[in-house]
């Protein structure tokens, strides 16, 4: 049921999706068409339109189009600020977009550069440069690069990166821009006092913008050949500079129109008709600019309010849907967890029930089969032995009597240590006394058992496990000693240590072979120990074995 309603609500969300992409998309059209017909104004207000809608369905690709395309219209209308802040805002949703990046340096640059921050500018058009893909690209941010040395003076610097771009055979194909380079090269060449070269490639830009028809471009060559004629033929100069005010109004390009005018006042004796007409038309740009960026700023500014409100509700119904989902899930969750819990709760019952059960029948079994072991080992040749010297002495006559009672009490002796050796081990008050009698037990008249004890020890605060696994080891090498090690002195030496008490046994037996530790009782009292995090520590010399061990408090 849960699921249900999950796929449900993907298939609203999908279809709520379509509807605002496709309203997106009618905005950007809209803008594009406004963009086209140089109405950058509208083209602005639709194009943050669309990106408001983009943004509710997260498409980067198409926030990243309208952010540069906005930041393009604000260049043109002179807002360089504004500019610089949407392509700042752009950066995040086209990194790794190798088609928008260069474009979005490229954009930065110039926004640095009217704002007169050259050496800002020329590392945006670096970074252009170097991520540009084709070679257009290169050549279009080449050039400019070479507009902001020759603006620093740098006008070497200039004539390299343009005579770089001018080697490219595709600008054949492209001769308008070609013009520009070749004009702009020229105006390079004659700051660097190579006046013929540079006045030849500014005619040939001029000729080939003649050629071409192109009257934008030709205002760029017409302001720079008034310029290199001004302090030699003022007649030219003011000629090419009443052409190039011409074109630039035609066209209603402001700062040549005002360059153009500011030549013409230079070439005309500081005329006070054309000052005053510099004068207003500097004013009027000013004021134009200054609305144009309030306008922008508005229009932005309005978006983003809208923008922040559709997110907020969005929010808000996400919040809401969410809360419903997680109190859904939550019910399901308790409600599983439960019945989880029950059948952990119940396997873990029946599984420790048997695990105790099969514990017991396992312990049991390997005590038994221990028992039969040692009656085997060492009783049933003693019997054996006993029951041949019955039957084939005359049990009358006093020294075989002697004898038989000698051979008797060794088989009770024998049997009463296995039976003490598989008994309950006492862990209360009388666990020490228990531990030192059994210690006492291998004592004879070939072995001497001396014990160490440390009065210091707590032996109440030591666990139960603990004690029955020292008993047990000690059992263990004691056993070892009595069957294989032919010692004549056992030592055993009890420490009590602050985080631990230190058990050291040693004896004068004819040692053992490493791999003889790790066999039968030995290896299998390394493991008791282990098991209770001690440790436990061999030295099977040949005059000897020592064993240490560590029982954690």
């Amino acid at each position: 049921m849960a699921c249900n309603q999950i796929d449900n609500q993907e298939v609203k969300k999908s279809a709520v999706d379509k509807e605002r992409n496709k309203k997106a998309i009618a905005y950007q059209d809209k803008a594009d068409t406004y963009y086209t017909k140089a109405k950058y104004d509208s083209a602005f207000y639709y194009y943050s339109q669309a990106k408001v809608s983009f943004d509710s369905i997260h498409n980067k690709e198409n926030i990243a189009y309208c952010l540069l395309q906005m930041a393009r219209a604000q260049q043109t209308m002179g807002d360089y600020f504004g500019s610089e802040d949407n392509l700042i805002d752009a950066l995040p949703y086209i990194k790794g977009n190798n088609e928008y990046l260069p474009a979005a340096n490229n954009l930065l640059g110039i926004s640095a550069k009217e704002l007169k921050n050259y050496d800002e500018a020329l590392l945006y058009y670096s970074e252009a440069y170097r991520l540009a893909s084709d070679s257009l690209t290169k050549a279009v941010v080449l050039n400019n690069m070479a507009n902001v040395y020759t603006i620093q003076g740098n006008y070497k610097k200039s004539v390299s990166l343009l005579t770089k771009a001018l080697k490219w055979k595709f600008l054949d194909t492209l001769p308008k821009r070609r013009a520009i380079y070749m004009n702009n090269l020229g105006y390079a060449y004659t700051k660097l006092q190579e006046k013929g070269k540079g006045l030849k490639l500014m005619q040939d830009a001029l000729a080939m913008s003649d050629k071409e028809n192109d009257s934008y471009g030709r205002i760029e060559s017409y302001l720079y050949l008034s310029e290199y004629y001004l302090p030699y033929n003022l007649q030219k100069s003011r000629s090419f500079a009443q052409q190039a005010y011409k074109e630039s109004t035609k066209h209603n390009s402001v700062d040549e129109r005002l360059e153009a005018l500011l030549l013409l006042i230079k070439t005309s004796g500081n005329n006070s008709a054309l000052a005053l007409k510099y004068a207003v038309l500097n004013d009027s740009i000013t004021q134009v600019r200054n609305s144009t960026k309030s306008q922008f700023a508005k229009m932005h500014y309005d978006a983003r309010l809208v923008n922040e409100e559709n997110l907020k509700l969005k929010n808000e119904k996400t919040a809401n849907d969410l809360q419903l989902q997680k109190n859904k899930n939550e019910i399901n969750f308790w409600s599983f967890s439960a019945i989880v819990l029950v059948i952990i709760v119940v396997f873990l019952f029946y599984y420790f029930k048997n695990k105790r059960k099969e514990d017991r029948l396992k312990a049991s079994y390997q005590t038994e089969t221990r028992i039969a072991k040692k009656v085997h080992d060492e009783l049933a040749n003693d019997v054996f032995h006993t029951m041949s010297f019955v039957e084939t002495k005359k049990i009358e006559e006093p020294e075989n009597k002697e004898t038989l009672i000698n051979l008797l009490d060794n088989l009770y002796q024998r049997s009463r240590n296995i039976s003490k050796e598989n008994e309950s081990i006492e862990t209360g008050e009388s666990f020490i006394e228990n531990l030192i009698e059994m210690i006492n037990g291998y004592k004879s008249v070939e072995q001497n058992v001396i014990i160490k004890k440390d009065e210091n020890i707590n032996w109440g605060n030591v666990s139960e496990i603990k004690k029955i696994t020292l008993f047990r080891v000690l059992q263990e090498l004691l056993v070892n000693m009595k069957k294989h090690s032919q010692a004549s002195i056992v030592i055993v030496s009890f420490t009590n240590n602050k985080n631990d008490i230190t058990i050291d046994y040693s004896d004068n037996g004819k040692g053992m072979e490493m791999q003889q530790v790790k066999k039968g009782g030995i290896a299998n009292a390394e493991n008791r120990i282990q098991n209770i995090n001690g440790k436990i520590t061999f030295d099977a010399a040949s005059n000897g074995l020592k064993v240490k061990i560590s029982i954690p408090k």
